[in-house]
């Protein structure tokens, strides 16, 4: 039998891997992470367990691997939307647009991950980036106009506030209108400000 030019062994891989994926995400939504069993995940891709094991050698590592495919969407875009030549309002408001959007298409999940040991990682896998996209989008912000001066590291640790409550919405039962109307605030705060008028101290 002829063997299999590595390119197409990569492909066979990507290709088991997305199916292990898809099956993984729906034990999830079925039982939760503690009911995430290899043995379910197996049989939901229809495949032998020990296959699976030759992919993902444990559990663990099965767990990092979908929470990289969850992650990863997200950061591309917030990374491709840092390198655009947007102005920096627009880059902020494609940043919480795109957040919301990933957070709803994988609601369920996140529902199912609070409080466990894999929203704990994802946080930690992502935090520390998202700050610096803040951060950078409000120094790009004061240098071309956009924003009055400031310092734009606790801005960036602000939002990063408001990104994380963001997605304690969508874990609690609230619906997605609230969700987006929260989208909608966080915006137009940042472009438009809250005050009206320009209040002096007594």
């Amino acid at each position: 039998m002829p063997r299999l030019s590595k390119a197409r062994k990569e492909l066979l891989t990507t290709i088991m891997k997305e199916s292990i994926f898809e099956a993984a995400t729906s034990v999830l939504c079925e039982h939760g992470a503690d009911g995430t069993t290899m043995n379910r995940v197996a049989e939901a891709a229809d495949l032998a367990k020990s296959s699976l094991y030759d992919y993902f050698p444990s559990k663990e590592e099965l767990m990092d691997f979908v929470l990289d495919r969850l992650v990863a969407p997200f950061m591309q875009s917030v990374e491709e939307t840092l390198r655009t030549d947007l102005l920096a309002p627009n880059k902020l408001e494609r940043v919480l647009r795109i957040a919301f959007e990933s957070g709803t298409k994988y609601k369920t999940i996140i529902r199912l991950l609070a409080q466990s040991e894999e929203e704990y990682q994802v946080k930690e896998r992502t935090r520390p980036r998202i700050l610096q996209v803040f951060t950078a989008i409000f120094e790009q912000g004061i240098k071309e106009g956009s924003f009055h001066p400031h310092n734009p590291a606790h801005t960036g640790r602000m939002f990063l506030g408001a990104f994380d409550e963001l997605f304690e919405l969508l874990k609690s039962s609230a619906s997605e209108e609230a969700a987006s109307e929260y989208v909608r605030v966080l915006i137009d705060a940042a472009l438009h400000g809250l005050s009206i008028h320009v209040v002096k101290n007594p």
